[in-house]
């Protein structure tokens, strides 16, 4: 559908940030002004869901508008087909500028996703080889990653010093600078726009901004820090460790993540310190929208703020992402733009896989039918969607699980099928925080069976994860499955005879270091 006056679009993306740890979703200690009033300007979702809640593939998602399963998008490392057409892509080849500053996670040498411009400071290595030819062995019986409970113990205050936002990555600072130096990136772009407008010389354009909190490492400046710690903190429910009530393969990434026995203070600190990196991320967020109403420019452009996956923030005794808690698997969801309801709420199941078509709605551009996305404007104008499904979907097939799961909402409900495993399924309505498993009750068995049902109309969920397992060095030559037949130990220790190659869990940068930076033609 073709939009009226030109309008801009501004995609900002955060990195593992909690749906719920927003002051307009009602938290009763987080300070986000900024994504608050944008809230209050637009309209923002309570049930929207990373298609995968691990960087890289839920990336590769919404930039080509496809399921994980669809491009074979299934770890970090794992680099996408540069065939792949993607919406920045597709805006560029239109006439219209795309610009990306900041994180998107294309993997290797192909960091470009079609943009017209763009500058990176972190840049995600793939793996080579690739496919591998060494087991994933965080995927394998008893891995255990140590420097996930370091993390959470070392949390807190980083060091009052400026850095150029080094290579994306510093353990003892974390991303504080990298977004920094992404967002006056931004403003920079603005101001050019805003200068070309006031000249006669408007054009349509698209920016996208990556930025890195509230990713790991926990490490916030001291302001940031003392807004919350020690009391304005809110305690993770059913936060166990360990929690023996945890589903089979939930429990291994528990185990894997090798945490151990946090104490409250414990807790504390580091909850503390991601509630300060969102604060200092909503301020960047701040410094977007002031330079677009500065250069007049806020009326006329589309905002979308969303983050590419959520955090478990020790709910249920977990970390970090991967899971399908709605902590994890959950994302924020804000859009703003010209014509659009304002302080509007939406319960119905989406996930950012509609960003695709949503992006080329406002543009006046068509989908490609293989898209399985819709764009959320008819929905947030209340309009018709007739093709619109009433699930959402997601999938994972990366670290910490030995089997690949898939999730589907729907009616309230979450289900969420395990190859090799048994299926969870929670009450979203009547059990918000995932407490009850109903998976194991009789009178369950009919919603099980119509939940998978739908699910293998999306995906072949089997097919699939030997696609990923190949892919990703887990199926033997004889076609043996190593998650079902060979531990962590067992597989190091072939490495060490040179039966397997010596390939890290994660691939190490090679490319030209620093900056990356493409210009407009």
């Amino acid at each position: 559908m073709s939009r009226s006056n030109q309008p801009n679009i501004v995609v900002i993306c955060s990195d593992q940030h909690h749906p719920l740890v927003s002051g307009y979703r009602g938290h009763p200690f987080i300070e986000t002004p900024n994504l608050d009033a944008l809230a209050a300007d637009g309209t923002h979702f309570t049930r929207a869901y990373s298609n995968c809640p691990v960087c890289t593939p839920s990336r590769m998602s919404f930039i080509t508008g496809k399921y994980p399963n669809q491009i074979d998008s299934w770890f970090l490392g794992c680099p996408l087909d540069r065939e792949e057409m993607t919406w920045s892509r597709k805006l560029d080849e239109a006439g219209i500028t795309s610009a990306m500053f900041g994180k998107m996670d294309f993997c290797g040498d192909y960091q470009d996703g079609g943009f017209s411009e763009y500058k990176i400071i972190k840049k995600r290595p793939a793996f080579k080889p690739y496919p591998r030819t060494t087991p994933l062995y965080s995927r394998l019986e008893g891995h255990v990653r140590v420097d996930k409970r370091q993390h959470i113990l070392n949390a807190g205050v980083r060091e009052e010093i400026v850095t150029d936002g080094d290579t994306g990555y510093n353990q003892d600072l974390g991303f504080y600078d990298h977004d920094r130096v992404v967002t006056d990136w931004a403003v920079d772009f603005l101001k050019r726009k805003g200068e070309g407008a006031n000249n006669g010389k408007r054009k349509p354009w698209a920016m996208y901004v990556g930025l890195m909190f509230p990713h790991w490492p926990y490490k916030v400046p001291q302001r940031y820090y003392d807004l919350y710690y020690p009391d304005k903190v809110a305690m993770p429910h059913d936060a166990l460790f360990p929690n023996d009530g945890l589903h089979p393969q939930v429990r291994n990434m528990q185990n894997a993540l090798g945490l151990g026995h946090l104490t409250e203070p414990e807790l504390r600190n580091v909850i503390a310190a991601y509630y300060g990196m969102i604060t200092a991320l909503d301020d960047n967020v701040g410094r977007i929208i002031a330079e677009l109403k500065a250069r007049n420019l806020y009326d006329d452009t589309y905002i979308v703020y969303m983050s590419d996956h959520g955090e478990n923030l020790g709910e249920h005794g977990l970390f970090y992402k991967q899971c399908s808690y709605d902590g994890s698997v959950g994302v924020p969801l804000i859009v703003k733009g010209p014509d659009l309801p304002k302080g509007q709420r939406i319960d119905r199941p989406v996930t950012l896989v509609d960003l695709y078509p949503t992006i080329l709605d406002i543009a006046g551009l068509e989908t490609e039918p293989d898209r399985p996305g819709n764009s959320w404007l008819p929905l947030i104008q209340g309009g018709e969607q007739p093709d619109r499904p009433d699930y959402a979907f997601s999938e994972y097939h990366g670290n910490f699980f030995k089997q690949d799961w898939y999730m589907l909402v729907k009616d309230g409900f979450k289900y969420t099928y395990y190859v090799n495993d048994r299926p969870s399924l929670f009450n979203l309505e009547e059990d918000p925080k995932e407490m009850h498993d109903l998976a194991e009750y009789e009178q369950y068995r009919d919603l099980l069976e119509t939940m998978e049902s739908l699910l293998r109309t999306i995906v072949d969920p089997e097919a699939v994860s030997l696609r990923a397992k190949r892919d990703l060095g887990l199926i033997g030559p004889n076609g043996e499955d190593y998650t079902l037949t060979m531990t962590d130990p067992e597989c190091k220790e072939l490495i060490k005879q040179g039966v397997f190659e010596d390939e890290a869990e994660f691939p190490q940068w090679e490319g030209a270091p620093g900056i990356w930076v493409k210009e407009e033609q």
